[in-house]
Order: C-alpha cells, then structure tokens, then sequence
C-alpha cells in the first residue's frame, strides 16, 4: 500500500449499503516492463500452431501485464478481506512487441460504482501503440466468495472423482 493510502474496513455488504467505490475515475497508473522469453507467443503450448509463428510477445502475455497493473492501483485502497476479480478483459494487440523490448502499460479509471470498476488500457513500445483495450474488475469479499460460489464447486468435483 502506498503512503497515504488507507485501507477501508468494510463488512461484505458495506458496498450495497454505502457509496463507498473502491477506484476514482480518472485514477492512473503506468509501469514499464521488459519482455522476456517467457512471454513469447512460440512458448504458450505445444504443437505447430503456436511454434510455427514469429518470435513475438503473446497477447495472453499483455493481457496479463495490463490486468496485473489494474489490480495494484486497486490493493491501495482494498478493504481487508477483499480481493478484485478481473470480469471482462478486452485487449486489441494492434501491434507486434518484439521480445525483449521494453512496453509501458497505461492503465486509468473510466468507471467505477461501489465493487466494479473499469480501467482503459494502453499499450506502447519504443515504435507504437501496440495495444488498447478495457480491463473490468469486482471486489469480493474473499471468504464469503469462496464459501458461497467456490465450496459448492469443490464438493462437486470432489464427489466426482
């Protein structure tokens, strides 16, 4: 958490019953990355159809990046107990990113109402913008989530096996 953030101590149900918002439209963040082989297109899985193309960064790769800086800005100010999901990501990959090379990811506030937020993502190498997109998250309260909508899908594969 940042200095000055505070972090807000909320019960599950404080959002139906306040204005609270966990992001303030117009909030940004940026950071740069540099890709690595990890994150190229020919490692993503077995077989021609990912081997056989050029040595580029994979968009599950960006989406990854773009997500993960949207969650940050959201953990300053996430109550305790809280976690956000990603609902909606949305990426256009207007442009190869070579691997290796250095990306800044834009992330800023559009939306935000009680849990949701929306961010607006831009993706830029030393070239070009080489991704836009919008990335949605919720807060959840994490034990009330995992009780409520993961427990009874673990009885079921557990009964399963």
């Amino acid at each position: 958490m940042s200095a000055g953030a505070t972090r807000l101590r909320l019960s599950p149900n404080s959002f139906r019953r306040s204005r609270n918002t966990l992001a303030r439209v117009g909030d940004a963040r940026e950071a740069s990355y540099r890709t690595a082989a990890q994150d190229c297109v020919q490692v993503a899985g077995p077989g021609p159809e990912w081997s056989n193309k050029p040595p580029v960064v994979a968009s599950y790769a960006v989406i990854r990046l773009c997500e993960e800086l949207c969650m940050v800005a959201l953990l300053e100010t996430m109550p305790e107990g809280f976690c956000s999901l990603g609902t909606r990501q949305h990426l256009g990959h207007l442009g190869p990113i070579a691997v290796g090379s250095e990306i800044t990811i834009t992330a800023r506030c559009v939306r935000a109402r009680g849990r949701f937020s929306s961010w607006q993502v831009t993706v830029r190498d030393s070239h070009e913008t080489v991704g836009e997109g919008r990335m949605d998250f919720v807060a959840v309260h994490r034990p009330h989530y995992e009780a409520r909508r993961l427990a009874p899908k673990h009885a079921a594969l557990a009964a399963s096996s």
